[in-house]
């Protein structure tokens, strides 16, 4: 028997555990992400003849993490709020998603002046890019919402869900900066090519694996953590 001005309930508690479980496993997930997806991107130069990127390399590790961590933490937040209508879990995605690469995008030359390398500027401006990220992981989000609210437990359907979502959008951004570069008088080489496609299309198959997995580790600790108190 309760009485009043004691703790909340056990299951609100376990709740907002297994929430703060789930948060901090897809933000571990997602530097991981972060690292997997920069040697992606390194393979797919190497393979269509670009050189070495060299001190460049960290460069683009720390904008690939910033981003993984952020954009995922965006999308995870949303899905691991049970409560969170699919929707606001989409919405919450989308706001993330300028953010992550407004962020992402300082830290990176933040490092380029650090070892004193010069970046290359984007064919795309930051605002069309940022647009397009807020609709793309929007999307995502919303998707990945539905999946966890279903109680989808198999990987394929978030795999399946950020593959299509990486297709769509992703392909349509890298067509889209290819054509921006080829108005500007660039003809991107293969390399930057290959490197384009293989982050847009397979970074959302990633944050899509990684909610994934936050979700089926965050669920067991919390079955074990229920076990343990029982």
């Amino acid at each position: 028997m309760t009485e009043q001005g004691t703790l909340p309930s056990r299951p609100e508690a376990d709740s907002a555990a297994l929430v703060v479980h789930r948060i901090a496993v897809i933000a571990m997930l997602a530097v991981l992400l972060g690292f997997t997806m920069q040697g992606l991107i390194l393979g797919a130069k190497l393979l269509a003849g670009g050189p070495f990127p060299g001190t460049k390399l960290f460069v683009d590790l720390t904008q690939g993490i910033t981003w993984s961590v952020l954009i995922c933490a965006g999308v995870g937040i949303g899905t691991a709020i049970m409560k969170v209508r699919a929707a606001l879990a989409g919405l919450i995605a989308a706001l993330f998603a300028p953010i992550a690469l407004a962020v992402a995008k300082s830290a990176q030359k933040v490092v380029a002046s650090a070892i004193g390398v010069v970046d290359q500027p984007a064919a795309l401006s930051l605002v069309t890019i940022s647009g397009l990220r807020a609709l793309e992981y929007g999307i995502l989000g919303w998707a990945l919402a539905s999946l966890v609210q279903k109680e989808a437990k198999g990987a394929p359907a978030y795999l399946g869900t950020g593959s299509a979502v990486g297709i769509v959008f992703g392909g349509a951004i890298a067509a889209l900066g290819y054509h921006a570069a080829s108005l500007a008088g660039q003809t991107p080489a293969a390399a930057q090519i290959a490197a384009s496609l293989v982050n847009e299309i397979v970074s959302p198959i990633g944050c899509a694996l990684v909610i994934y997995c936050g979700q089926l580790i965050g669920r067991n600790v919390g079955m074990l953590s229920g076990r343990g108190a029982a």
